[in-house]
């Protein structure tokens, strides 16, 4: 019965997390500001609003709306996990009123986009989230891996004695790896990158997250088709677990 009660818990955060994402990534374009008639007087005005405003921010949109995709993306494959704790669902709430503060952060952007202050705000922000996405997965690994990681010494003596591959490893290889250092870490080394261009370019430090893109673009599509669950000594429960984190990751 209460495990029953967790479930629906847990759908019904799926479903709210999914509702703060479609509403942060709509409310996004509406931080655009439309200049008044007695704002813009003249041609030169209108083109000077183009180039000094409008280009700009425009370029800041779309940035800023993939990093909400890709943020929305960690929790598709958070959701996808069988043991999520009422830690990790409050983590998750946690990270949603982060994520809640993007708009803001991109409309304060679009006006200061020129200013350090402005860039460290926005960067440090997407920092933050980065790195509670990281904790989540890092608590989801642990309960869901629990007995892979309780036979870490056996693992690790079989591969010294009798250099065999086991197939608990497999499995904990690709639930660490393939969640947490190729999807995780990209926002994180990116937010760095813009944190430290803040000081020298403020412009660059903004078209720096276009490296996350970069960066999970490459890594999807190196990774497709390398790690294939055939002839490897897992459960079906197992496979299909790992499986439905696979597609989650490249969208399989």
């Amino acid at each position: 019965m209460a495990n029953n009660i967790f479930n629906k818990l847990t759908d019904r955060h799926a479903a709210i997390t999914d509702g703060v994402f479609a509403i942060a990534m709509t409310i996004l374009v509406l931080e655009f500001a439309v200049p008044t008639v007695a704002e813009i007087s003249s041609g030169v005005a209108l083109n000077e609003y183009f180039i000094d405003y409008l280009a700009p921010s425009i370029l800041i949109y779309f940035i800023s709306f993939y990093i909400v995709y890709n943020f929305w993306e960690n929790t598709v494959i958070l959701f996808n996990f069988n043991k999520i704790s009422y830690g990790i669902l409050t983590l998750n709430m946690l990270t949603m009123a982060s994520v809640c503060l993007i708009p803001f952060a991109t409309g304060f952007l679009f006006k200061f986009y020129n200013y350090t202050n402005a860039n460290l705000f926005f960067s440090l922000l997407v920092l933050v989230i980065s790195l509670l996405y990281i904790l989540i997965f890092i608590l989801l690994i642990r309960n869901n891996f629990k007995g892979y990681f309780d036979k870490k010494d056996e693992i690790k003596n079989s591969f010294q004695d009798d250099g065999i591959e086991l197939p608990n490893l497999k499995l904990y290889v690709r639930g660490v790896t393939l969640t947490l250092f190729y999807i995780l870490l990209a926002p994180v080394c990116t937010s760095l990158i813009s944190i430290l261009l803040a000081f020298v370019s403020p412009l660059l430090s903004v078209l720096s997250f276009l490296l996350t893109l970069i960066f999970v673009f490459v890594i999807r599509m190196k990774r497709i088709g390398k790690d294939s669950l055939e002839n490897v000594d897992l459960t079906d429960d197992e496979k299909e677990f790992v499986d439905n984190i696979r597609k989650s990751i490249y969208g399989e």
